[in-house]
């Protein structure tokens, strides 16, 4: 019985041992080839990695996608455009993550496409319509296309939700200022 189980332990590691020089070997003769775009291929060969990766390791898909997700929002550089379509994608996969379209809506704002912002906080607040935080972004990109009207409705939302909060304190600073700009 324990030589059963020794000889199982052995074929087990050097199966293992097989496929990551498979995989290792076809990396580098990837890397000898000259350059030629095989997105699609490369992109198959890193999920079969990744996913290898997670059997052996015993981790759970869920958990490794959320830090996927995070790991991209975190190393998001503000008016680059980088990183949209990526979120757009993991959007087609998870239309009503309050997280993402924020996220996503964050990035059209900071790209200067105030329109698509609008849109997707628009989006996000149908889903989850007491987040002070979309609602005070929202105003912001109101204000930045001329709406005054929208965005005073939209800061006074906030001032709503969370009265006593610094977001909302920032909403009534930039209601007065449209108040005292005469619009």
């Amino acid at each position: 019985m324990d030589s059963t189980i020794i000889f199982i332990g052995i074929a087990i590691v050097v199966l293992i041992g097989i496929i990551v020089v498979v995989l290792s070997s076809k990396d580098k003769g990837a890397e000898e080839k000259p350059k030629v775009d095989n997105s699609v291929e490369e992109e198959k060969r890193e999920v079969t990695h990744k996913r290898f990766k997670q059997v052996l390791s015993g981790s759970d898909l869920q958990n490794d996608m959320k830090a996927e997700e995070e790991e991209l929002l975190t190393k998001y550089t503000a008016g680059t455009g980088e990183g949209i379509n990526e979120v757009e994608k993991l959007l087609e996969g998870d239309p009503n993550n309050v997280d993402l379209l924020d996220w996503l809506a964050f990035m059209y704002y900071s790209n200067n496409n105030i329109d698509k912002a609008i849109e997707t906080y628009k989006r996000a607040l149908a889903i989850k319509p007491d987040n002070e935080n979309q609602h005070y972004y929202l105003a912001n990109s109101y204000f930045k296309k001329g709406m005054n009207a929208e965005a005073k409705k939209e800061w006074s939302e906030v001032i709503r939700l969370k009265p006593n909060s610094k977001i909302a304190k920032n909403a009534q600073e930039r209601i007065d200022f449209i108040a005292s700009q005469g619009k």
